[in-house]
């Protein structure tokens, strides 16, 4: 059952957001006037916890709290059935707590701990909270901002610490056409009724992409009464400017005889903002300096202009394949899959066939040196995976990335990338990254963060000559068939896939537990039969390597469960039964799909029976050999995943 619509929709809860399947929002429990978001709930086993009330249950429990009619409806097998009055059966998945959900889930306690006169006097509450220690909280998507202890203790980050913008979530509310406010810390910014955010680092920082602030003509930038406010907010004002000359920016003017760091959550408590909207009236328009605009005018001048032949004269030669029909010099290459496909592996021996000049999936390969950057492994599970492989001819020309305990996961890894090729004089070679999701800290699926992403990426590679292989992920699916692979599924959508040279995508397959479906999608660089054409790759666990073993011709029926459809039920029991006696004729087949199908009646037996060998022929599990007459293939029948 999807819990998540249980309780967006059905239980309507407010102020709701999820990261993965951890959801937090208002409690909706009628004798709870929740202000601030402490309701934590569970999207897969519909289980849920208020940190405020401390109300606790499953889907069952809310739904006659809340006098929803039929509440039996929302039991599953995650949530524990009712006898004789109390909770019983079966207790829910024991799964491994993903570090985001675990970041909601104290985000949720933080903010239920926040003493009501501090809330009453935020709008958004969610945002702030306090921990155990008397520490107050600041909540990012992936990350809490822990404020200076009272006895002077120094700031600490739980999860994502990255320089990033405060309540970016809420821009896409704000009214574009008015102003918006940065102000120099989180206080200030929840303190204020403005619609304005603030940096995670103070004034002295700015997170590497601050795009979604040119959505507002005007910014007013409000630090605080202090040189480093001051100096900050020049910073952050050339920065601006530089990126959006259109953008007004103004700098607030505090009152020079206020105290010294005097700000904008102090002014509310002191005169109700009056400083600090006598600070904006008097605020100063920010001109960038000549020699700046000089630089700037620079890069506004248009494209260089070239006709046909001097075009075709100067640029003779086309871009040379790497692989052949997967990656092109200076190109940019996606390996996208499902998870547990083997997408880590089908890089890895990417990397191998590179840097050996070994064919890959029967492709030609030219030799390059080959860098490996692995997000997803340690040095030791990287280790032992390349005992695997046949490393002969790649002396010299593979290297892999060796992490530190300080190379966090979902960290902005790129300008590390960057000076490691630097060091390291890394050019004209293959770059394989593993993966693209977690070298970085942006949220792929937002336009404007992947945007900047790709835009570090294509300086990289224009500078070092470089080609690229980013491993990816395909969006989760929730139904019960995989999804055709198509370039639609794979998650950052059009952004991604249209910057890139090429797309190579690996779905499971049905028919085989070491059985994939491989497909080209996309190629910029020369043509192939064989692009959207699904391909049979057989994963070999001993060697730890794909092979390809020709073209799929029905796509669909490597998507679907085995155990979903009657028709390989009674492909598989007679082939059991038929095991040295591969022959037979439609009227043995369908004598035995009437004994397991009694109760349908004759006419039903013989359209079943019809359609069977019908299909069970179109998709290769049986032969005709005339009239009438079949032969069972069991090599093909083999390959079924028979267990799922």
């Amino acid at each position: 059952m999807n819990y998540q619509q249980f309780f967006e929709i059905k239980v309507g809860i407010e102020k709701i957001r999820w990261i993965g399947e951890q959801g937090i929002g208002r409690c909706p429990i009628p004798a709870h006037e929740d202000t601030h978001p402490s309701f934590s709930c569970n999207g897969q086993t519909g289980l849920w916890y208020c940190h405020s009330c401390g109300e606790k249950g499953n889907a069952y429990t809310l739904a006659e709290i809340l006098n929803m009619s039929n509440p039996r409806q929302y039991l599953s097998d995650y949530s524990p059935t009712i006898k004789n009055g109390h909770n019983g059966g079966i207790s829910p998945p024991k799964t491994e707590v993903k570090r985001t959900d675990e970041i909601v889930i104290k985000q949720a306690k933080y903010t239920s701990q926040l003493p009501d006169d501090i809330k009453e006097k935020l709008d958004f509450g969610d945002y702030m909270g306090m921990d155990d220690s008397g520490r107050l909280t600041f909540h990012y998507p992936n990350g809490i901002k822990h404020h200076k202890g009272k006895n002077g203790e120094a700031p600490y980050w739980e999860g994502d610490g990255s320089c990033q913008i405060f309540m970016e979530e809420e821009m896409s509310s704000f009214v574009k056409s008015k102003a918006l406010y940065i102000f120099e810390g989180e206080k200030d910014a929840l303190a204020s009724s403005l619609q304005g955010i603030s940096f995670s680092a103070g004034a002295g920082s700015i997170p590497d992409d601050i795009t979604p602030l040119y959505d507002f003509p005007e910014i007013i930038i409000s630090y605080d009464n202090d040189k480093a406010g001051y100096d900050g907010a020049e910073r952050l004002a050339e920065r601006i400017k530089k990126e959006s000359p259109s953008t007004i920016v103004k700098i607030i003017q505090w009152d020079k005889s206020l105290l010294k760091g005097y700000d904008v959550y102090d002014d509310g408590k002191e005169t109700g903002f009056a400083k600090f909207d006598e600070a904006v009236v008097n605020a100063t328009e920010y001109t960038l300096p000549e020699e700046v605009l000089k630089e700037v005018e620079e890069n506004k001048k248009g494209f260089e202009l070239m006709k046909p032949n001097e075009l075709i004269e100067t640029y003779t030669t086309p871009p040379k394949s790497i692989i052949e029909n997967l990656l092109v010099e200076q190109g940019v290459t996606i390996v996208s899959g499902t998870d547990g496909v083997g997408k880590t592996w089908f890089g890895l021996q990417m990397a191998v066939c590179i840097a050996s000049g070994r064919d890959f999936l029967g492709f030609n390969v030219a030799q390059k040196p080959v860098l490996v950057i692995q997000f997803e492994l340690s040095s030791s599970q990287l280790s032992s995976r390349l005992k695997k492989y046949d490393l002969f001819e790649t002396d010299g020309l593979l290297h892999f990335s060796v992490l530190s305990d300080k190379d966090l996961i979902f960290t902005d890894a790129w300008k590390k990338i960057a000076n490691t090729l630097a060091e390291q004089n890394f050019t004209d070679g293959v770059v394989v990254i593993d993966n693209l999701y977690t070298s970085t800290n942006k949220d792929v699926s937002k336009n404007h963060e992947l945007k900047h992403l790709l835009t570090i990426l294509d300086n990289i590679k224009n500078v070092t000559g470089n080609a690229f292989i980013l491993i990816a992920h395909h969006n989760k699916n929730d139904g019960d068939r995989e999804p055709i692979l198509t370039k639609n599924i794979i998650t950052g959508g059009k952004t991604l896939t249209n910057y890139v040279s090429n797309v190579f995508q690996i779905g499971t397959s049905s028919m085989g537990a070491e059985l994939r479906r491989g497909k080209i999608t996309k190629m910029r660089d020369g043509y192939t039969e064989r692009l959207n054409e699904p391909l049979l790759l057989r994963f070999n666990p001993d060697e730890c390597s794909f092979e390809y073993e020709g073209v799929i011709p029905f796509e669909r029926l490597h998507c679907e469960q085995i155990s979903k459809r009657w028709e390989y039920k009674v492909l598989i029991e007679f082939t059991e039964r038929n095991s040295d006696k591969p022959d037979f004729n439609r009227q043995k087949i369908e004598l035995f799909i009437q004994g397991l199908y009694k109760n349908d009646e004759p006419s039903n037996i013989s359209k079943k029976t019809t359609r069977w060998l019908k299909k069970m022929d179109e998709f290769g599990f049986i032969k005709k050999t005339k009239y009438n007459s079949y032969q069972l293939k069991y090599d093909t029948i083999r390959n079924l995943n028979i267990d799922e």
